[in-house]
């Protein structure tokens, strides 16, 4: 995975450093005592940076897809020639990166399309995108760069998380008073625009790319059925983008506030879309996120939007935390521990939640 080759190329240039600092003292004046005990200290750090991948991000936990079909991949970048990235000066367009599961074999297959959350990445549901190609779909996952905590795109370009994003994602977190929340709102109503237009971009083109298709997989997908879904923040994108659209059959949202549900800011509250959802939805929770959401009843956006939706359905996992809708519990779980999971065993958790998403999906799209 991308992840990994990045970690690993760390770990190469971090020995090479290493070792190549402990050969320049070959056959040099012995250092005084204080700078063998300054190098003594140097070389733990060093080490200690060195092993640092293997211990957050130790042997991954397979989970075999079940389906018949046989899964291959490839990844795009495609340049929005309609927007400018806003995230450098230099006057390029945003350009935007796509990773395909689909089967190997000829057919007609739903198209279904993937978000990650703030500071996520293309391969965040890697398991669930090869479920759901495994049983006869074309899963294109979206790489928003610089929502993204690393993005590799198709020329090898990486592009990494944007420090301003990332402090605003922080900034105000938990705090209730009136101001901090108008500033919440305002900086989450940018965060959808973008990725709505992300979102937006690579459906226009994945359907342009198969009115005339020339390659896999866009010459085995039918957009008569197409699926949205996403975790936290890219579950917010994809109930926003099955509201501009008519042509979404079904969305589901791993545990994200649907911000692009929010239409003001007055009283001291947002304010929320009246109109009812006409697309069928599926909102999942960790019973503490849920529980604590039930609080506000209808003043919560979800809730809201359930009470008026054609067809909302809720699904509630016990004992699981905000990462156990990822697959990031699998391959780390020392960091997936440290930024929230829950006593749920993971891989468990995620066959669950992928069964699960296969048979929503196949409800409404097959």
């Amino acid at each position: 995975m991308n992840k990994m080759s990045i970690l690993i190329a760390i770990m190469i240039i971090g020995m090479e450093l290493f070792f190549w600092i402990r050969a320049r003292r070959k056959n040099k004046t012995p250092y005084p005592m204080f700078k063998k005990v300054l190098l003594v200290l140097f070389n733990i750090i060093v080490l200690g940076i060195l092993m640092l991948p293997a211990i957050l991000f130790p042997n991954q936990i397979d989970i075999v897809p079940s389906g018949d079909h046989v899964i291959q991949t490839t990844l795009v970048t495609w340049e929005d020639k309609n927007r400018l990235e806003t995230f450098t000066n230099d006057g390029s367009n945003r350009q935007v990166s796509v990773k395909f599961w689909y089967p190997v074999e000829d057919g007609n297959y739903p198209l279904i399309v993937f978000s990650h959350g703030a500071f996520g990445i293309m391969d965040n549901n890697a398991s669930t995108c090869q479920e759901l190609a495994s049983h006869g779909y074309v899963v294109a996952s979206i790489g928003h760069p610089y929502h993204s905590l690393f993005l590799k795109d198709a020329n090898n370009k990486i592009t990494f998380v944007d420090q301003n994003f990332m402090n605003d994602v922080y900034a105000d977190n938990g705090a209730t008073d009136t101001e901090s929340e108008k500033r919440i709102y305002e900086k989450s109503q940018k965060w959808m625009e973008l990725r709505s237009a992300d979102e937006n971009f690579v459906l226009e083109q994945i359907i342009s790319m198969t009115s005339s298709p020339e390659q896999a997989p866009f010459d085995r997908i039918t957009t008569d059925k197409i699926g949205l879904f996403g975790h936290s923040l890219g579950g917010a994108t994809s109930v926003e983008v099955a509201r501009m659209r008519a042509d979404i059959d079904a969305v589901i949202v791993l545990e994200g506030t649907m911000l692009g549900e929010y239409t003001g800011f007055e009283n001291g509250t947002e304010t929320f879309d009246p109109t009812p959802f006409p697309v069928p939805v599926l909102d999942v929770y960790s019973r503490d996120i849920y529980e604590k959401a039930r609080l506000y009843g209808d003043s919560y956006v979800n809730f809201y939007l359930g009470s008026k939706a054609n067809d909302y359905q809720y699904k509630i996992f016990e004992n699981a935390g905000h990462l156990n809708f990822t697959d990031l519990p699998l391959f780390s779980p020392v960091l997936a521990k440290k930024l929230g999971v829950g006593s749920v065993d993971p891989k468990e958790c995620i066959e669950q939640m992928n069964q699960m998403v296969l048979e929503y999906f196949n409800l409404y799209l097959k």
